[in-house]
């Protein structure tokens, strides 16, 4: 179970312009970037990104930890924004953003430009922003406040002094709030419908984000926005905490109607409290630069034939042996199309170039672990399995934040058919703590708690899936999980989920 993908623009300093013939990567905390763009330009749009990080971790006080490779988000800046499209098989996807417990993806065209008054730049940071909440909110925050918060801080204004503000009005809404639908609160605390229509959805974002600015800096309702957030907690539905926290909701249209054509606050965050941090522009190596939409392609996992794609890097590879890159793309073109052996090989051949790549690790211990599931020796797969999971704890060992080791080592019990040990159980839960992103990760973490018979954390975990707008399938699994537990019927809920599971395969 995978997150899905989420729709979004470029947000960069990246302009169309002459072509470059060479690709570079800019490396910074949070983010990997790789364009072929001038890289004065490239290092510009890495430290925009990290401002807008640092502003936001400051505003709403959320720790900035070390984080590995694993955890940054890697942006593939494309040539055109039609090379977007392609990828996802989607024609009107100027670029779109995913979460897995590999690594946080992002793809965009450097020609994207504007989509009426919706820029680039705000669809990237409202998606950047549940990034960022996905990993500080554990809460049943429901949709309006998902998706208000995020529209609250996609709109930041940049100062040549390094400060970000936060606040800004959201001007892509102001059609929608001034001459679409009329929206009362009350329709905006029942979430989006199936049948809403585009305008109404329109308004309903604007709405929320208009609710969201109120109670964040409108003053006037202090304290009010926490106790809705315990009302859902406690287990009340959106309507009914709305009710307790906010009082009348007549009352409450009336102020937001006001706050609209009034002055709203916006604040500023000072450089001093924003920590860039290094920024690292480098050019690929020949093979690299080559092998890179190819790769881009592979990490997203791209719907063409798996043989084409795996053929094309054979062929690089065959140009550029030993180049790191070219290798690790190699052993996850070749798992990808069902060859562990070769896998294996490319990723041993990584290692020699880069003794210290944890990607290269993981991939070696994926491989083994595919050789040992083919394996028709039961002694053969046993020493396989055994070798893949010493290979990812040595992984492990070299980025202790990277959840991908982590996931991989409780995955090969579940391959192997063996009850997971308690430290495949632990890996498990810190992976999905480290990627909240990847809802897939989440659910099954959610699970193992409740084998456990850890119903309280279960119910924590399964939160950040169920009240997120973008879990599709997976939020509807967790909020009958959820229902289950508050039930007090918490190891039933996997007897449901099995059914669940064997009807819809029977339905193939």
């Amino acid at each position: 179970m995978r997150p899905s993908m989420t729709w979004l623009c470029a947000a960069s300093a990246l302009v169309a312009g002459p072509a470059h013939a060479a690709w570079y990567q800019a490396s910074s905390k949070h983010f990997v970037i790789y364009a072929d763009d001038n890289p004065k330009r490239l290092r510009e749009f890495a430290e925009r990104l990290e401002r807008f990080d640092g502003g936001v971790r400051y505003a709403v006080r959320m720790d900035d930890p070390s984080i590995g490779d694993g955890n940054r988000l890697t942006v593939f800046v494309l040539p055109k924004s039609e090379d977007v499209k392609a990828l996802a098989g989607d024609k009107f996807l100027e670029g779109f953003y995913t979460g897995r417990v590999s690594g946080p993806l992002a793809y965009v065209g450097k020609d994207t430009g504007t989509y009426g008054d919706l820029s680039k730049d705000t669809v990237f940071f409202h998606e950047y922003t549940h990034h960022l909440m996905m990993q500080i909110f554990d809460a049943p925050y429901p949709e309006w406040y998902v998706e208000g918060f995020a529209e609250f801080y996609s709109t930041p204004k940049f100062d040549h002094d390094g400060s970000v503000w936060f606040g800004v009005p959201a001007n892509h809404r102001a059609y929608g709030l001034f001459n679409g639908p009329k929206m009362p609160v009350e329709l905006l605390f029942g979430g989006v419908k199936p049948g809403m229509t585009g305008e109404q959805r329109d308004v309903f974002y604007g709405r929320s984000w208009l609710l969201t600015h109120y109670l964040l800096t409108g003053g006037k309702r202090d304290g009010q926005l926490v106790n809705y957030v315990r009302q859902l907690t406690k287990g009340a539905s959106s309507i009914e905490a709305a009710r307790e926290a906010f009082g009348d909701l007549g009352q409450l249209d009336r102020e937001l109607d006001s706050y609209l054509r009034g002055q709203m606050v916006q604040f500023k965050i000072a450089a001093s409290n924003i920590h860039v941090g290094a920024i690292d522009v480098t050019p690929l190596s020949e093979g690299a630069a080559q092998v890179i939409i190819a790769r881009a392609k592979i990490k997203y996992g791209v719907r063409q034939p798996t043989d084409v794609l795996a053929t094309q890097v054979r062929a690089l590879e065959a140009r550029y042996p030993g180049d790191s890159l070219v290798e690790r793309t190699l052993a996850e073109a070749e798992l990808a199309d069902d060859h562990p052996e070769a896998a294996a090989t490319a990723a041993e051949r990584a290692l020699k170039a880069d003794p210290r790549s944890t990607e290269a690790m993981v991939l070696k211990g994926r491989a083994l672990e595919a050789e040992a599931m083919a394996a028709n020796d039961p002694d053969k797969a046993d020493d396989l399995f055994r070798r893949a999971r010493d290979t990812l704890i040595a992984a492990n060992k070299l980025d202790t934040e990277d959840p991908e080791p982590l996931y991989e080592f409780y995955h090969s019990y579940v391959a192997e058919g063996r009850r997971p040990s308690d430290n495949a159980l632990s890996a498990l839960h810190y992976a999905s703590d480290l990627a909240p992103q990847d809802y897939g990760v989440r659910v099954n973490s959610a699970i193992a708690y409740i084998n456990e018979g850890k119903f309280k954390e279960a119910r924590s975990t399964l939160a950040v899936v169920a009240y997120s707008p973008h879990s599709d399938a997976a939020g509807d699994v967790a909020k009958r999980m959820i229902a289950d537990i508050d039930a007090g019927k918490g190891k039933a809920t996997l007897l449901d989920l099995g059914a669940a599971s064997r009807q819809q395969s029977g339905s193939h």
